[in-house]
Formats: C-alpha cells, structure tokens, sequence
C-alpha cells in the first residue's frame, strides 16, 4: 500500500545535525509515511548517513544527485516520492520534526478536507534550547481550521514550506516547483498555494524545530545575491497577485513584503557592503516603482520614513536612522499641534510632511505599574504613565486619572497624585525625551470593591486602566505589570468576602469574590491512609450531597471524595468533613518520562448547583503525608497547601522545603528558616541561581531535629559572598533559592524554597548594603528570590542618561587633568591581566598617581588605597575625560577621544589565535557596527602592546592599528619570571585549599558566540565528563575549571573536592603558575602557559565546526599546536594519567611554539611599558 504521507528531505553537508533530522522523522507518531532523502552531492559523511537510515528502515530512500542546490533537491525528491501517497511534506536537513507533528497536521486535513495545513515554528537554539520563532508568533497564536490567506492577512508571513503537510492532488493540480539556483525558494511556491488553496488549517502547536546556525542562509542576509532573489521572489508573488486576484489581495502582500521580507534586508544594511548597499537601492527601488502609493503611504510611519529615503538614495541618512531605530526604537520628537510631524534628529535634511505625518496610533500611551501591596484596608499602587514621544507636562494642560472597571456597570474612578519616578526615563529606551515627572500614587478602600453576600454576582472583577488627555489627545491603557515584583497577597475584609489581586494578560486585576466555603484544618483521617480536611460552607448553598472535588490542572482527571455535613459552625453556616484516602491520589499519579514532577489538585467543594474553592484564611501549616514514592526513587509528600489566590491546593511532589521566616537581620544578614522533612542521608546545600544567565553561588544550610520533623536554618550576606578571590556582592538579577543534592550531577532535583501564604504579606523586603538595594520578594506565587538591583542609579541608565552623560564627558575633557591613572581589565570584570601589573608596578616606584579602578556591577575586587568607579557611572566617565593615564586590556567607549596631553596604553588580552576585528570581517560572526568602529577606536590608543613579534602585524590588521606598537611581551606574564614566584604559587595553593603533594590540572576552554545563554553570557557546553575524570584521576589530582569571563553555566561538583571552580579568582596567571598541566581548546592562555614549559592538552572536540564556521584561526593551529589535539573525553582523560608521556611527541612542536610566541618575554614587559608610559 501506499504511504499516506511522503517526506522530502534535501541532504547536503549536514552531517553534524541529519542524524537528529532523521531520527525524529523515523519516530513520528503517524508511522505511515515514507522519506524521500536525496543528496545533493554532499561532500563529507552525510549521504553515508542516510545511507544509514535507509539500509535500516524500509520507510526511507536515498536519492543521489549532482549539487543543484536546495530547490532542485526538492524538486527531485517530489519526483522520487510514491505516487500515490495522498500528502506531501519537506524538512531541511538540519532542523527537527516534534514526534507528534505530521499526525497533527494530516488528521486535520482528514478532518476538514484543506489544501494544506501549517503549525507553529520554534527556533532551535545552541545547547538544544527552544524558543518561539517571532516570524511565526502571529501567523500560528490560534488553531483556526478552514481559513484563508485573503480573510486572515497574518498568514502572509507563514512562507516557508518546511512547516506544512499539502494535500498531494493540491500539489499536482497546480503543477508546483521550487526555483531551482535561487536563494529564498519557500516565497514562490508557498505564497501562490496559500493564495490557491480553498481552505487552509492552522496548527498553533510546534510541528518544525528551525535550527540557528551561524553562517546560513537565513542568517547571512547582507549579501548581494540574497535581495536580489528576495526582491525576485517577491515581485513574482506580486505579478502572480495581478494576474489572479484582487488588487485588494496584491496591496495587502506588497505593504506585507516592505514590512517584513524586505525590510529584513533593509536592517542589515549597516551589516553590508557598498556592493550591497547598492543593489539593495536597486533591486527594491524596482519592485517599488510598480507599488501603488497608497500602500507605502499606508505603511507605519518608521516604515514610511525609511522607504521615502530609500527612493530619494539617501543612504547615509537611512543607515543613521536604522541605528537609532535599534538603540532608541520607535523615538521621534514632535511638532505642530492640529498636523503633528515627526522629527528624527539624525536626519540632515528633511522630510516631507505626509510622509512624516504622526498618527495617533504613534503616540501610545506608556504605562507601568511598579508596586502594589496593602496598607491599612487600601490597596495602594505606584506607577507611571506617559503619551510617548511627547513631552511630559503639568498643570492643567495635562489630565491624569485612574479607574476600576468591572464590566459597564462598576467602575471606580481614582484620583492619580503626580510624583518624581526617575525609572520611567531610565527604563523609556529613548534619549529624546524626560519622563521623570510622570510617575503616579493611588490607592483604593477594599470597602469599595465589595459585593452583595446574599444577592448579586459572586464574583467581579475589576481591571486597573489609566488614561492621559492633553492637547485634543486621550490616551488610556492597562498599566503593563512587568515592573513590578508579584501581586499582592489575598485581602479579607470580613468572612463573607475577599480580594484577590492577580497579575493577569500583563494587566491587574482585582477580583472580588463571594467566599462560600471556608478552609479550617487537616490532619491524619480516622481510617488509616487517609488525610481528613474540615471547613464550613453557606448552609443555603447546601442543598444536597456534596462532595470534595481534586481535579488535576493539566489532565483534568478528578478524585471525588463524600462530604459529611453537620451544624455547629455559627449562624449561616454548616461544617464539613471529608476524609481523602492518600491511595486515590497515588493512582492518578501520571507517569512516563514527560510526567511532571509535582503533581497539583485543585480542590472544590461541589453538590447540587455549587462549585466552590476552599478558602483559607490565617495560617495554615503545610500538610506532609507520607505517599509513595516515585519511580525514580524519590520520596514524595501528599501536601496541602495555600494558593497564591488564596485556595487549598493538593500537591502529590517531591518533599518541599517550606519557608516559615524570610527576614533581615539588624546587621544585614538574610535570615531563612523552615521546614524540610527529607532524609537526612541526602545531604543538601543552599543553591541561589540568576535567573537570566544561570550563574550560582552556594550556601551552607543547617539542619536540626529528626527526620520526619527536620528544620533548617540559612543565612547568607548577599553583598559579600565568598569565594576563591574574596568577597563580592551578588550581582544585578533576580536570584532564586533552590536545595539541591549534594554532588548533584545537574539541576533536575532542585527544590525552590517557597513561602506560605499567611507570609506573603512580609514581603517585599528591602535592604540597602554597600549602595545596593536588594530585595526579598516572591515569584511563581509562592517561589522565594531575592533581587539584587542596579549600582548604577536611574539617572546613569537608558539612552537617555548615556547622551547626557557623554555630553558631560565631552565638558569635562577641557578641564584640567588629574594625576590618575585608570585602569580597566575585561571592562571592570576583574582585577588582573596587564593593566594589574601596571599598577602593581606604578605602587613599587612609588609614582605619585592617583590609582583608580574600573569596576562592573562590583564584581572585582581592588586594592586598598585605591578608587573604584562603575562602568558607566557618572564617575566613571569624569575618570575617562580627566586621568593622565589609562590603561585597558578591552576596547574603550565609542565616544571617547583621547586627549593631547592623556596617554592611553592598549595592552589588549591574549595573542590572537582566534580571528578578532576586521580579520572577522564577511563572516558570520562579524559584528559589523563594531567593525566601523575600529578606525576611530584606534586613534584612542598611544601605544599597543604587542605579546610576541607574531602578534604585530595580526594585531596591526585586526584593530585598523597605524600608530605605535610597543613589542616588549606581555606584563601579566613577567609572573612566570618573578623572583618571588615560589612563594606566590605556594600562597595560591594555600588560598585554593589544595592539599600538598597533590598534582594540579586546569582546564580553561574558550567561549563560543553560538552557545548564548541570556543576559550576554554564555554556556559553557561541558564536554569534559567529570565523573569519569574523578575516577580515573581523583586519587592525586585537583582539577582546577576556569570558566571564560563570558561563561556563566553551572558546573558540577562532587563534593569531593576533586573539582574546584576557579572562574571567579580573580587573576589566571596565578592558576597558571600553580598548574602541573594545562587543558584547553582554542584559548589564548596556551601562549602563556608555554613559558612554564610544561604540558598543554587541547580538548578539541568540534576543531571543525569552531575553525570553518565560528571564529577561524589567524595561523595553523593544527600543525603548530604544542601538544596533542583530543577531541574525546575518555581520550583526554587517559592521557591526563601522563601528561608528560602524551606530549612526548610534541616536543619539537612545543619547542617552536615557545620560539614562535614567547620572543619577548624575559620578566621586564611591565617595566618596559611603565617607562614608556611615563
């Protein structure tokens, strides 16, 4: 028989990413398909590969063919499919089909007899992360069956092929095929079928996981041939409009097409060449010429702006605008009062009014809500809110007021007090403008929120909403709740109501709520294994059986347990009781590899026309019965517990940690105390995790009583944590507290420490240490973090501060020069490298200096007797305008400019094994706004210190360098040759802990720009398997792991004190100098390390990948490498028994590596670059 689905899957040199491709097709849920693989003249192992596949599973079938690229290779395996198969598919080679896709998508053309179906597209991050893909956010937010592109114009950016099932008499009825030799092939088959189809359906589950890959064609845009076939593909689609529909339907894909397919290569314009920059002006300018006016007149006014400059050629301008777009998105100022115009300051001629006419719609009203919490009965809220892109005004020329709405009927106007709030500016992502004046207070009495007990609604919900009017303008809006910390707790202002804040759809609401039955206590049942839980509910509601209703959230099975109703709970009132048999809830228990860990009930009380949730007032100690535990071994708990919205909740978990105390102390101490009834053979350790780049710090945690009735108790100082370099604080982010296992292998045990909520009223909490606010707070509900702020304040952040700011950089430099010296080693990340051994030497000669130090977010350390000044501070930017000297490893400030009588020394960080700058120049990588900089940045310096003669012509090329170059070696190694070196490396060793006569290897691996975490870090991508190593080595070895200040992952830890995390110490060097042996990949400490002479081990697992596609080297690493490449673990670590033994065939190597790339250093470099400074 036939299959009922054929698959097309185009193979070229993918051979790193076709085995998940095909494994996920082999193991789709809909097993009756075929996979049609044709190999496009593959040059490495991917047609072995699918050879592979195909030997082993009669489903698939290699096709082979000379390259033709993408579109021939989709042509030919249509050609090869089953004839009969009733549906048609194609997948890219590297990306990933979800194991449920095709079912989903072919049962719904089954259904609905469609063309064709679509569904939802996620990106495919490094490390396997998976986030929506924004080009399919709006196109796939609904499942919609039986639409059409013509009534559903979001469907117009659904244009690739790779995300869709098409009915095969479809396909063959129209005859199509993909461009062959053309880039962007999906637009002219995919827009026509849309267009074509009867009907569509649309999924709005994930079918298609879109691979990110550095260098391919979606994300190298800015290349001539790329708009030259975007342009074709879209001028196509638009001749096809015109000749078979509407010119409704041909405007609407036109204005579509210059919002999103072509304005994806406008904005890397800056990206692109001359070369580029031209066709770009050509190609479009030709598509445009056939464009009705109406539709670019039609377009937004960013848009309308941008294409009237790209008919008139300004390009300057446009590419001026593109950059100010970025940094400030959606900032104009405004004139005229009747007729508004917008004025975009980096234009330098200007714009013709119709085009920069301002609608309303481009003065939205932007509103935040920043607090809310109770006080005295009033629910108090603070804020701001602000027209954008006008000036913020006061009197009577502006109107501000607040309401609740609930429904048309119920509304409650609130009277908004005017403050100073500093954070709308800050926050604002614009310079133009000052917000500062644009904050709001109000507050509302509960008493005003309150509905009838006994008639009328049982529930309403009002919804928070301000409105601005000014100047013929009214703008109203939902204050967005993203500033602000957690909704605030439950409010009861009698038995018969309460109130329950909720942060819902970025919005708050209130919802004011009848309470019909009431939670009183728990405890163990009469029967054995069971929990019996008592309450009251309304008498007149009680009008038949009831029962106690447990009804799973994501499965929406249901317990049901009888209900005992009695008197004696007070007028209007009956008491209940049920008894909840523990072995019920055990059998709901889902189960499987994808089964949740917590499984949470909520719990109703319901009988004959009542469905109630129980509330729960006052205090209520968590429930912890004992239930069986899990197929994984853990112990589990039955608990009760309070919801966020005030309801009992029944949770089948892990045993929890319950927090009972959450507090300050007096000196600044954070105080934790609660319960955790886990067994104490399970040792745990306090873990606090940023919640943005995944960085950890972890705390000791007592604990006190027997197993069943454990406490503990924890206390840390959140500025001032330990570590092997000292003390410092807890950086800017949001902090999560977890228990975790001891030697844990990964994060999948933790337990979030969670707050009960008869607590949720004590928090937030702040304190102020050391010019940092840090503040407990609650997240999730009931999940416990702590946040710590900004060192900088709200006048030295957003655009707005940094114009003003560098402005008064730009005053400050006429002004005379003080007798400092500013250093800066990975932009204020540490104190170290070069810059520390130019200091440490200014001190020794006693130079009468002023020693000042960059530091970011308070990360490093400095000495005493010296000034420290945040990055990006008000200081820091007074030190930069006015010290004598200044000395960096990293790149200074765009905007700064060397004074005459300043001396500006560039030690850069590492000899350049890995292309840097301009030698990135036209490769995926390349950052090509950095790379305009270079020029000017270079006339910045005096001097540049080069490590080794290697490194003077590839520093000169990189960086655009023309002035002097001082070849003296490297400051930071004079370590290597210090007199006094024996006594540091033992004094290092004692600081680290490391026992005597133990060998120590470090291992140092480099960062990778396609392993991006989130907040500009990094994964640090562990390949080392550290368990083995531990096994193999442990006995008389520490291994040291030096993360890259880039890299911020978890690493693991036995516990054993085999592995020791180095990252933050402040100085390498100093590792380096106690290391026995040196493991790395591509970094550039190996050129130091080569001083010591002794054993370096480069773990290279994806050489290739790293070398052809990532960075590339500036010289041949393979043929010149000191030591032997190893790219497996176990490999690596074999050889890690001998060091000196697996580099014995290197010694002629390591040899002229020293010769090569350690000329210069003699122990003299600082000494050298002092007296030049000086």
């Amino acid at each position: 028989m036939p299959p009922r689905l054929s698959v097309v899957v185009p193979v070229y040199n993918v051979e790193l990413f076709l085995t998940d491709c095909l494994k996920s097709l082999a193991e789709q849920t809909m097993t009756d398909l075929e996979v049609v693989m044709v190999d496009d003249g593959s040059t490495d192992g991917s047609a072995a590969l699918a050879a592979e596949f195909a030997a082993g599973d009669d489903r698939f079938k290699l096709v082979r063919q000379k390259n033709g690229g993408l579109g021939h290779a989709r042509n030919t395996g249509f050609r090869n499919a089953h004839p009969e198969s009733r549906y048609l598919a194609f997948c890219d080679s590297d990306d990933i089909i979800p194991p449920n896709a095709y079912e989903l998508l072919v049962e719904s053309l089954e259904e609905t007899g469609s063309d064709l179906a679509s569904g939802n597209v996620l990106r495919l991050r490094a490390g396997g992360k998976l986030v929506q893909s924004p080009m399919f956010r709006k196109p796939m937010a609904t499942t919609r069956k039986r639409t059409h592109v013509s009534r559903d114009l979001d469907l117009l950016g659904d244009r690739i092929a790779c995300n869709k099932v098409f009915r095969r008499s479809f396909w063959d009825k129209h005859e199509f095929a993909f461009p062959v030799g053309a880039l962007y092939e999906d637009i002219p088959v995919v827009l026509p079928a849309h267009f074509l189809a009867g009907s569509v359906d649309i999924v709005k589950d994930p079918v298609y996981y879109w691979r990110d890959r550095p260098g391919s064609i979606t994300t190298s845009r800015a290349v001539v041939r790329g708009i030259h076939d975007r342009v074709a593909h879209v001028q196509g689609v638009s001749e096809f409009l015109a000749e078979n529909r509407t010119p409704a339907d041909k405007n609407h894909y036109e204005a579509h097409a210059l919002a999103n397919d072509l304005w994806y290569f406008m904005e890397v314009l800056p990206d692109g060449d001359q070369e580029y920059r031209d066709a770009f002006l050509t190609y479009t300018n030709k598509f445009i010429d056939q464009v009705d006016p109406s539709v670019l007149d039609g377009l937004p006014l960013r848009l309308r702006v941008m294409w009237y400059l790209v008919r008139e050629h300004r390009m300057d301008e446009l590419l001026a605008l593109l950059l100010q777009e970025k940094r400030e998105p959606g900032a104009f100022e405004v004139s005229g009062l009747r007729k508004r115009v917008a004025h975009y300051p980096v234009l330098t001629r200007p714009v013709p009014a119709p085009v920069a006419r301002v609608a309303d719609r481009d003065l939205p009203l932007a509103a935040r809500l920043r607090d809310a919490r109770w006080r005295d009965g009033k629910l108090h809220l603070s804020g701001y809110a602000y027209i954008r892109n006008l000036p913020v005004t006061s009197g009577a020329s502006e109107f501000r007021i607040g309401w609740l709405r609930a429904g048309r009927r119920h509304v409650v106007p609130l009277r908004l007090r005017r403050t100073d709030e500093p954070e709308a500016t800050a926050r604002s992502r614009q310079s133009l403008h000052d917000y500062h004046r644009a904050g709001f207070e109000t507050s509302v009495d509960a008493s005003k929120l309150r509905i009838q007990a006994d008639s009328g609604p049982k529930q309403l919900t009002f919804q928070f909403q301000v409105g601005i009017a000014r100047g013929g303008l009214l703008r109203r809006a939902f204050p967005s709740v993203r500033e602000a910390s957690v909704a605030p707790p439950v409010h009861r202002p009698d038995g018969d109501h309460r109130i329950v804040p909720a942060f819902e759809g970025d919005k708050l609401v209130l919802h004011s709520e009848r309470v019909d039955a009431r939670f009183e206590t728990h405890g163990p049942g009469e029967r054995p294994g069971t929990v019996k839980v008592t309450g009251v509910v309304r008498a007149r509601l009680v009008k038949d059986e009831l029962t106690l209703v447990l009804t799973h959230g994501a499965t929406k099975t249901t317990v049901e347990v009888p209900v005992t109703v009695g008197s004696g709970a007070g007028a209007g009132w009956n008491r209940f009781t049920a008894e909840l048999p523990i072995a019920s809830v055990e059998e709901n228990r889902p189960t499987g590899e994808d089964a949740p860990k917590t499984v949470s009930y909520s719990v109703h009380l319901v009988g004959k026309g009542l469905k109630a949730s129980l509330d729960a007032p006052g205090s209520v100690h968590p429930g912890r019965y004992p239930i069986a535990d899990g197929s994984d071994g853990v112990r589990r708990e039955l608990a009760l517990t309070v919801s966020a919205r005030g309801n009992v909740v029944i949770g089948d978990r892990p045993v929890q940690p319950a927090v009972e105390l959450a507090s300050w102390t007096d000196d600044g101490r954070l105080f934790l105390e609660g319960t955790f009834p886990e067994d104490p053979a399970r040792p745990v350790e306090l873990v606090v995790q940023n919640s943005a780049h995944r960085e950890e710090q972890i705390f000791p945690v007592d604990f006190t009583g027997p197993e069943g009735a454990r406490r503990f108790r924890a206390e840390l100082r959140p500025d001032a944590v330990e570590g092997p370099g000292g003390a410092v604080p807890l950086g800017e982010g949001n902090w999560y507290f977890f228990f975790r296992d001891k030697g844990a292998a990964d994060e999948s045990g933790d337990r979030a420490l969670r707050l009960p909520a008869s607590a949720f009223h004590t928090l937030p909490a702040t304190r102020t240490l050391g010019g940092r606010d840090y503040t407990l707070e609650r997240r999730f509900g009931d999940q416990l973090l702590v946040v710590s702020g900004s060192v900088l304040t709200a006048a030295e952040r957003g655009p707005r501060a940094k114009r003003l700011l560098s402005e008064a950089y730009a005053a400050q430099r006429s002004e005379p020069l003080r007798a400092a010296a500013l250093y800066s080693t990975f932009d204020g990340r540490q104190y170290s490298d070069s810059p520390r051994a130019v200091y440490e030497e200014l001190v020794r000669r006693g130079t009468e200096v002023e020693h000042i130090w960059v530091v970011r977010d308070q990360q490093a350390i400095v000495p005493a007797g010296t000034t420290a000044v945040e990055q990006g501070s008000a200081a820091w930017h007074e030190a930069l305008a006015r010290s004598r000297y200044i000395i960096t490893n990293t790149q200074l400030p765009e905007w700064f400019v060397r004074r005459e009588d300043q001396t500006v020394v560039q030690t850069w960080h590492g000899t350049p094994l890995k292309r840097i700058g301009l030698e990135l120049a036209g490769t995926a990588q390349a950052n090509a706004g950095y790379i305009a900089t270079l020029a000017e940045r270079a006339k910045q310096w005096n001097f540049l210190v080069s490590p080794n003669t290697f490194s003077t012509p590839v520093l000169r090329r990189s960086f655009g360098f023309e002035g002097e170059v001082l070849e003296c070696g490297y400051p930071r190694n004079d370590i290597f040759h210090a007199p006094d070196r024996a006594k540091v490396a033992t004094a290092v060793r004692e600081k680290l802990g490391i026992p005597a006569g133990k060998r120590v290897v470090l291992y140092a691996p480099t960062w990778r720009e396609d392993q991006r975490l989130g907040g500009g870090r990094y994964s640090l991508g562990l390949q080392l398997d550290l368990a083995a190593a531990e096994r193999e080595l442990g006995e008389d070895t520490v291994l040291l792991v030096r993360r890259h200040y880039m890299v911020t992952d978890r690493l693991p830890d036995s516990g054993t004190g085999f592995v020791k995390d180095v990252s933050r110490y402040p100085d390498v060097g100093e590792l380096m100098l106690i290391s026995d042996a040196l493991v790395t990949d591509y970094s550039s400490l190996m050129f130091d390390f080569a001083q010591t002479g002794r054993p370096m081990l480069f773990h290279t697992y994806d050489l290739e990948h790293y070398r052809d596609t990532l960075r590339g080297f500036s010289f041949d690493f393979e043929k010149r490498a000191p030591g032997p490449l190893i790219p497996g673990s176990d490999d690596l670590i074999a050889a890690l028994k001998d060091p000196e033994k697996a580099i014995a065939g290197h010694a002629k190597a390591y040899e002229q590596f020293r010769h090569d790339f350690c000329d210069l250093d003699d122990g003299r470099a600082t000494a050298r670059v002092v007296d030049r400074m000086l």
